[in-house]
């Protein structure tokens, strides 16, 4: 049996990061110094890290990760409410998709579990059409509770996730 961890990303996982981000076709960014050096913030500074992933690794290997981006230049208002995370990545090793292990699902819920746990109230991302698989991705992410989002244009669907009730809520 495979003993698997969900864990913050560290800059020592940087190459396993690029290695899963390069599996998305139009994934074009390689500065592995700009990735090293988030990934270096979140050790730093933790939950306030302005970017920030965690890995699924599985018997030792790193076969998972999800990156976010938070801040003022990132939120995002939608329908009139505050959307406080980008969730830029959510990436599983292609040799370890399907098979019911459910790899994609326990990060996706890792991650919205730990923004819940800072106090983050919902996050969106996109899902683009220019990337191969694109309807599975909508699939994936509308069986995790994500909801298509006023806003999607002709490039891309914008989906948004509440984590917890926002304070406008609670009132």
């Amino acid at each position: 049996m495979s003993t698997s961890l969900l864990r913050p990303a560290t800059s020592a996982d940087v190459s396993d990061v690029l290695r899963l981000l390069a599996q998305v076709p139009t994934w074009e960014e390689d500065n592995v110094d700009s990735w090293r050096r988030d990934l270096q913030e979140q050790e730093e500074h933790g939950d306030g890290a302005v970017h920030g992933g965690w890995v699924l690794e599985v018997t030792g290997a790193v076969l998972g990760v999800a990156t976010v981006k938070r801040g003022r230049r990132i939120q995002k208002t939608i329908a009139g409410r505050l959307w406080p995370v980008y969730l830029e990545y959510l990436i599983i090793d292609k040799g370890h998709r399907g098979g019911g292990r459910r790899y994609g699902a326990r990060l996706e819920a890792h991650v919205m579990r730990e923004l819940a746990r800072q106090g983050c109230s919902g996050a969106f991302l996109h899902v683009f059409k220019r990337d191969d698989g694109w309807q599975d991705a909508l699939g994936f992410w509308k069986r995790r509770g994500w909801e298509q989002a006023a806003g999607s244009q002709a490039t891309h669907i914008l989906m948004t996730k509440k984590t917890a009730p926002s304070a406008l809520e609670l009132s």
